[in-house]
Parts: C-alpha cells; structure tokens; sequence
C-alpha cells in the first residue's frame, strides 16, 4: 500500500508548487510535483485547499500505470478511523421524540373540496409533492450503505430491488431536485430516473450534471449554477412544462459533520464522467445549493411557498433573496436539516427568524446507515432534542413543525384556492 499526504492544488483547482511526498511500502520516499500528480487523479475531478491521502491499489506508485488512484477525503485515513470510532456505537432510541407517523389526522389540514399540497418523507433529503397533476421529488435515497461499507472503500451500488420496493409511483415527477451530490443525496437518483421517474429531468450542480451525464441523456440534466441566486440577488426562476411548479436555486454550504471536519468530499468534477463513482469519496459534495420552490394558481400567483435545504449552513448562506413586490410571499412550509447543526453558528435560529415559515419539517435526522425498512433511530451523535428545543425557542407563534418518519405524508391546504 502506498501512501500520499500532501496539499496538492489551490482553492481554484491549479497545481500547487508544493512537491508530494510519496511514501513506499519499503519505507522508501520519492518527490513528484503536484502537477503530475493532478494528472493521475479520478477523471475530471479537482483538489482544493485542504490535504489529501491517497490510497493506491498498486504496491507501488508508478507514474505510467494507467490505474487511477481510490480519493479519500481530508485527512483520509485519519479520518475514516475517526468517523468509524465515531459512529459505531449504537444509534439513538425515538422513543422519547415527537415523531410523526402520518397516521393522525390532527396535524392535516382536510380540506374537503379544496386544492391541498401533498408532502411525503421519503427520508434523508428525499421529499415527494404533489400538486394536482404536477408532482417533485427531491433527492430520494433508499440504499442507505452500512457504515462498514463506507469505511471498507466497497463499491456502492444501489439497492434496486429496495427501491422498487419503497419507492412511491413516480411516473408523473417531472423534476427532480438535488442540493449537493455527496452518495447520500444522488447515489439512487440514476436508477431512479431510468426505471421509475423516466419523464423527469434532475436539477443541480454543475458536478451534479457531470456524474449524472454518466447515466442520463444530457437532455434531462439541468445545472443551475448559471441562474441561482447569490446572496440577496435574486436567480431566475425554472418552471415545469405546465408552469404550475417553480424554483429557484440559492447558493448554500454544507456544514462539517463533526469537530469542524468534513469526512466526505469537498471538490467538485469539471467535466462529464464515464461510469457512476464507486466508492463514497467519487461522489463529491459540489456546490450545495438551498431551493425556493413555488405552487403556481390558474392565474400564476403563488399558492404556496417551500425553502428546502438539505445540508444545515451557516446564516446568510441560504436564505432566500431579496425579490420583487410581486413575487413575495411568506414561506408556508420551511423544511430544515438536523444532521450536523451543531456545526455551524445559529442554526436553525437564523434561518427561522429570517423566514419565519407557517409550517416547518425537520429532515435527515434518522440514521441514514441503517437499511430501510428496518426500525427507524436517531442519527448517531446528533441531539434531535436539542434541535427541537433550539427551533422551538424561536418559532412563530402561528408555527408548527413536524419530525416525521420515513414516508410519513403531510397535506396542507392551499391559500386563496376554493
């Protein structure tokens, strides 16, 4: 096994000066620039401003061997030990959480003869709303890969018999949004698009675009950098076919996931890939990306307002633009991350008090390395109640929030729709 702990490239992807330090099982050691090194990375995919170890399948690190070396994240292996340490302990019991199972009719809004948005859990990031004819997903996710297979380096493969079991009928999903493209938000997204949502394109980065150009036509893949909004410039708008469904991508960040350390890939891929990542440091974080998305009336007008984001960010990062007059309205539905809010400063404070959303969903707060299907925990190492004290310590007095379990449906009743 061969071993590389260098910086090799700068925040804007060129090579660095610095020389790599290559370290041989003999114990011997050879210098190569940087730039060489570049050139023996995963196809299209660039460093940025953090170290690296690298992991070689050879025994000994050849710079005319074809074979393109395994990415680990920041601190690599030093940081696979310390995740596995981690989070191998036993994820946390729900018994004492408020969780909603959907199976109460309490927290609907029933509106007999009236329009209502259907909001399902999918779990994770994944969301399904339906609107009438016109229905979204965002980032579905059944595999769920154990976190041993995390850590081993094995080849991640979607379950597709799991997702033809769990997965709600999707045959009339026409977008589907995604905010970052780290394995656990993009990982079943092909295969999803291939056997079940096949008239549905997928919007997001543009790293999301070369990884899913690996599996998709082009002509379903839509990137959203060139039209989010930045900051308290507003985007443009993208509308479905029949201009009842719009959104708007805002740029964001992902929080680290523990003591300030990211444990998965940062980086993003600059051109299209061949075949799907195989192991869980190819699917790179990318630009992350906050979504505004708004139901439209017969006439166009905004029945109701969705801010999803599915990675926790520190305030402003996020918060939805500065738009004009008319296109105004308060967010009716807030849907927030749980997994590592501790990470970042004022969350989910900030994005409340900004927002101040009717209706709240707190998402990826179960263990995502637990199968489907079998009984739902905690995250490991995340306080669900402290977010929930945190959140309600600046709710709206006219707010309500739900902590649903997977496939758990929410319906609201739509404003100003008979």
């Amino acid at each position: 096994m061969v071993l590389l702990l260098k910086k090799i490239a700068n925040r804007n992807g060129t090579p660095s000066h610095e020389e790599v330090i290559v370290i041989k099982p003999d114990k011997r050691w050879r210098r190569v620039t940087a730039s060489t090194f570049l050139n023996y990375m995963p196809e299209g995919q660039k460093a940025y401003n953090h170290w690296y170890i690298f992991i070689f399948r050879n025994s000994l690190f050849n710079l005319n061997s074809s074979k393109m070396p395994i990415k680990i994240s920041p601190y690599g292996i030093v940081i696979l030990i310390a995740l596995s340490a981690l989070l191998s302990g036993c994820a946390t019991s729900i018994k004492k959480l408020p969780v909603y199972t959907g199976e109460t009719s309490a927290l609907h809004l029933n509106g007999q003869g009236k329009k209502v948005i259907n909001v399902q859990y999918l779990g994770i990031g994944g969301y399904l709303f339906r609107y009438g004819k016109s229905a979204l997903i965002t980032a579905p996710m059944f595999t769920n890969p154990s976190l041993f297979k995390l850590a081993s380096l094995t080849q991640l493969k979607t379950d597709e018999g799991l997702v033809d079991r769990l997965l709600p009928s999707v045959e009339d999903v026409e977008m589907i949004l995604v905010g970052h493209t780290h394995y656990d938000h993009l990982m079943d997204v092909p295969y999803i698009m291939k056997k079940h949502a096949k008239k549905s394109v997928v919007c997001g980065s543009e790293t999301m675009g070369h990884i899913m150009a690996a599996a998709v036509d082009k002509s379903r893949i839509v990137t959203v950098g060139k039209c989010a909004a930045k900051g308290k410039t507003p985007g443009q708008w993208i509308y479905n076919q029949d201009r009842t469904i719009r959104f708007m991508a805002i740029e964001s960040e992902h929080a680290p996931h523990f003591a300030g350390i990211k444990f998965l890939p940062e980086g993003h891929y600059n051109k299209d890939l061949k075949r799907l990542p195989r192991t869980v440091f190819g699917w790179v974080e990318g630009q992350t990306y906050a979504y505004l998305i708004d139901f439209l009336d017969e006439q166009g007008s905004i029945a109701f307002r969705v801010h999803y984001q599915d990675a926790a960010s520190t305030p402003p990062l996020g918060f939805a633009p500065e738009l004009p007059a008319n296109e105004q309205k308060r967010v009716d539905l807030a849907i927030l991350c749980v997994a590592s809010f501790t990470q970042v400063n004022n969350y989910p404070e900030g994005i409340i008090k900004e927002i101040q959303p009717k209706n709240i969903i707190l998402g990826h707060w179960e263990d995502f390395f637990r199968k489907q299907g079998k009984p739902v925990k905690a995250l490991r190492a995340t306080n669900v109640s402290n977010f929930i004290k945190r959140l309600q310590s600046v709710l709206p007095d006219d707010s309500r929030w739900f902590l649903p379990l997977p496939f758990a449906q929410m319906r609201f009743l739509l404003e100003k729709i008979e």
